[in-house]
């Protein structure tokens, strides 16, 4: 998921192209995180799909509960800055912050999922 992504995102940064305009892959990210917690959007677990990521990434995420948006306290900078799996350093940009924001509103509960989807995209 990252690198593909980075790979834009580092030709905007290149180009001096507005990273506000982006939409859709600040929200992907987002939901790919939110996908770690292994909770689908009507609240019931699930298995994540192998990755060799998959057991460091979910340990950085300890803490955060869907339903309790409040359990986030910044579990995802570190994720974020990590240049190998996006290819840049997100938290240098504007586009961490609205990752966060994207996956702070996807932690609401039940439902939350499409809600942000729906907002994000209409």
């Amino acid at each position: 998921v990252g690198i593909r992504f980075g790979e834009t995102i580092k030709s905007y940064i290149a180009e001096g192209r507005d990273l506000n305009t982006l939409v859709s892959i600040p929200l992907a990210i987002a939901g790919w995180l939110r996908y770690l917690l292994a909770v689908d959007d009507n609240g019931a677990a699930f298995e994540v799909s192998a990755d060799p990521l998959k057991d460091d990434l979910q340990a950085k995420l300890a803490g955060i509960e869907v339903g309790k948006p409040e359990t986030y306290n910044g579990q995802l900078k570190e994720i974020l800055a990590n240049a190998s799996i996006f290819g840049t350093d997100l938290t240098q940009t504007l586009l961490a912050d609205k990752i966060e924001a994207y996956f702070v509103a996807e932690l609401a509960g039940p439902g939350a999922v499409r809600k942000t989807l729906h907002d994000a995209l209409n």
